[in-house]
């Protein structure tokens, strides 16, 4: 897994409450935000390596597998409902890939 996609899994793992997952809307809404903003950038989301990222970084077997759904379907294209954000700053993923290439 590259860095910018560490990135977004830190970002979604430093806000989400890791004992409820992305049982609250506005947990699920952010992740579902980051990974949608990840694959439209060309980022390449693949689900075992998100699920491995995920309990590795605290997340419950059960949670980490829900969170490797969600970003292996948005990475395969599905377009997720969003419901109020934005949730994370513009310009966020190309700050990344910026770092990434320098």
């Amino acid at each position: 897994m590259n860095s910018v996609v560490t990135k977004g899994l830190e970002a979604i793992t430093s806000r989400t409450n890791l004992s409820t997952g992305l049982s609250h809307p506005n947990d699920m809404n952010a992740a579902k935000e980051m990974f949608l903003l990840l694959h439209q950038a060309g980022e390449i989301l693949l689900s075992e390596e998100i699920e491995s990222y995920a309990v590795s970084n605290g997340w419950s077997a059960k949670d980490a597998n829900e969170l490797a759904q969600l970003g292996g379907q948005i990475g395969m294209g599905k377009k997720p409902r969003i419901k109020d954000g934005p949730w994370w700053k513009d310009g966020l993923i190309e700050q990344w890939q910026n770092e990434e290439n320098d």
